[in-house]
């Protein structure tokens, strides 16, 4: 037997040692490269030898941006299938007699992310194939998969406009996005002259005027959004020798498709002449033709190697279509998350908050142990959920492609993660291989990141200081 006095050395000894191996990465030496103000809240753990390597703030919430990914790939993996596809689909609640649809024609929206304009069309010349030329009845919109709110709670309000936080509807056609052209090549004083492609039915009209130089450095260019898709521009801008584009995000989708779909309609020659309705309650039919999606693991791997916020979102709320069998808002999604990490990964979310599955909500609250649950899940299961291969790798491909912090050897090609960027937050989540060629899992959260008024060229580099000794020191531990 041991005398309780040589135990109580032993734990002296192996608290001793204990903290010796977290001070080997001297964590407050290289946080010193950020920028004054910074936060951050880091982990990193063996998963070999299930050590925690190095821990700061790793238990305060933070905002993960596009980290919040990773949670939304694990638990779409725990609920659809790898055969889940989405469905775009063309139905009748009558019959088809003498080429003539008797009845309504049910257009099925179910989120499909990647669904394209020139898709929707061949569902229409389907149609046609199948001779029919009038419908009778109306156009029935069923877009009853999702409910309330299509953008999630915490999304800026003067970033709406923008296409990467274009609604992620039941109705998305060509990622619910379209182009302009604006044409400044006019004297200071003159309008710039705005050109809408036929193909959009949207209306955008304004009064943009050219800026002389003296004023150019005041100016600033403004979209405000009215009803039935029509866009307002004003403001003023420096002259510009060429014409160049701009993108807006489509504000009401449903409207939207209602134009689109009776354009399609005229161009493979079927009469119409009814109504477009847009119940709330799912409609049944007859199928007629049917688009479906590129299956699950395809989409995932779209999401998380391009941070793709449509495919995330559109995700988000078809776990919890699936899982409760109801219409899914965001709150019930963020509640179907919560329920399905805790209940099928032993993740528990605790007090973080979840209010989309992009990331792009100002709500959203995560630590980094939290996401580290998530991360060691996914690497003892990958055998099952094949998430590994989603991820960015460094110097390769994806979000990690030009980050210059990872682009050298040995990090370049060796480390995985998934990124997370809002303005100020520069966040990253994922694996590494060390020198030992264990298996190491980090998650990085950095908030409130500002450089004041420093070039922009020297904005990222206290970052690409600090992630280069961060990862290089962890890759030699």
């Amino acid at each position: 037997m041991f005398s309780p006095l040589f135990k109580r050395t032993i734990m002296i000894c192996s608290l001793l040692l204990s903290h010796f191996s977290y001070a080997e990465i001297n964590l407050a030496e290289i946080h010193a490269h950020l920028p004054e103000g910074a936060s951050l809240g880091f982990v990193a753990k063996n998963l070999n030898k299930n050590e925690k390597i190095v821990a700061h703030q790793a238990n305060t919430f933070m905002l993960p941006a596009s980290t919040q990914k990773v949670l939304t790939a694990l638990t779409a993996k725990l609920v659809l299938s790898d055969q889940f596809q989405f469905e775009t689909s063309l139905l009748t609640n009558g019959k088809i007699k003498n080429n003539e649809i008797d009845g309504d024609l049910i257009v099925r929206f179910t989120g499909d992310p990647d669904l394209t304009s020139g898709q929707l069309y061949q569902l229409f010349s389907q149609l046609k194939k199948q001779r029919i030329q009038k419908i009778n009845g109306d156009i029935i919109l069923d877009t009853s998969v999702f409910s309330s709110h299509d953008r999630g709670l915490g999304w800026i309000w003067n970033d709406l406009t923008m296409c990467f936080n274009a609604p992620p509807a039941a109705v998305n056609i060509d990622n619910n996005c379209f182009y302009v052209e604006l044409d400044a090549s006019y004297a200071p004083g003159e309008q710039a002259k705005i050109r809408v492609p036929a193909q959009y039915p949207v209306q955008v009209f304004g009064q943009v005027y050219i800026a002389t130089t003296k004023e150019a450095g005041y100016c600033q260019l403004d979209a405000t959004v009215l009803d039935n898709n029509r866009y307002q521009l004003k403001g003023c801008l420096a002259r510009q020798n060429k014409p160049f584009g701009l993108s807006f995000a489509i504000q009401d989708p449903n409207a939207y498709a209602a134009t689109i779909i009776q354009r399609y309609l005229k161009k493979v020659g079927i009469a119409f002449k009814g109504k477009i309705k847009q119940p709330y309650q799912a409609q049944k039919g007859q199928l007629l033709a049917q688009h479906l999606s590129k299956p699950l693991p395809d989409l995932i791997k779209k999401m998380m190697k391009k941070s793709d916020n449509q495919i995330a979102d559109a995700l988000f709320r078809t776990i919890a279509y699936q899982y409760y069998q109801r219409p899914a808002s965001f709150p019930l999604a963020s509640q179907a998350m919560r329920q399905i990490l805790q209940t099928k990964a032993g993740i528990k979310l605790g007090h973080a908050i979840i209010a989309d599955g992009s990331g792009l909500s100002r709500h959203n609250l995560l630590s980094a142990d939290i996401l580290l649950q998530a991360l060691e899940y996914i690497a003892k299961h990958e055998t099952q959920l094949q998430l590994m291969d989603s991820f960015p790798v460094a110097a390769v491909d994806g979000t990690l492609t030009g980050r210059g912090s990872l682009i050298h050897e040995p990090l370049a090609k060796n480390l995985i993660a998934k990124t997370g960027a809002l303005k100020g937050v520069y966040n990253l989540a994922g694996f590494m291989t060390n020198k030992k060629g264990e298996k190491v899992a980090f998650v990085q959260f950095i908030n409130g990141y500002s450089t004041g008024d420093f070039e922009h060229k020297t904005k990222r580099a206290p970052l690409v200081q600090f992630e280069s000794q961060l990862y290089n020191r962890l890759y030699e531990h």
